[in-house]
């Protein structure tokens, strides 16, 4: 739980590059090219870069989670293999407006964060209802 939690933390970090964004724009992913997801991964890929070895383990998890949301949303909807894609897509990448891609991924991200955060509570919530059940079976 403490890593889920640390992916989390990581996820907000990275979400607050894109506090000017709009909260309700876009939460759920939709609307994005397979493209899109694709800019994302290396986006965060790249923050990975100009930051490493300044990263704490929690947020290098974050960035790794975020990572493989944007790589899974891809590889769901494309049959080129992940490394070709991200090798094919990267001058396309370098051709962008940065603070438009720290904008969109951001968002995204925080939407991302966001839903884990919800995921944490209700796996909380459940744990303790398992535990508060457990125990009173135990009672005489």
């Amino acid at each position: 739980m403490r890593a889920f939690g640390g992916i989390i933390a990581g996820a907000l970090l990275l979400s607050g590059f894109a506090a000017s964004a709009q909260e309700n724009t876009q939460q759920s992913g939709q609307g994005f090219s397979p493209e899109d997801d694709l800019d994302c991964a290396l986006y965060v890929g790249s923050l990975m870069g100009e930051n490493e070895g300044l990263l704490t383990p929690d947020v290098v998890a974050a960035y790794l989670s975020s990572m493989t949301y944007f790589i899974g949303r891809y590889e769901a909807q494309r049959g080129t293999p992940i490394n070709v894609a991200l090798a094919e897509r990267y001058s396309e990448f370098l051709d962008q407006d940065p603070a438009q891609l720290e904008q969109t991924c951001g968002l995204r991200t925080r939407g991302f964060a966001s839903r884990m955060e919800n995921a944490s509570r209700v796996i909380a919530e459940v744990q303790t209802e398992q535990r508060r059940g457990d125990g009173a079976e135990d009672s005489p």
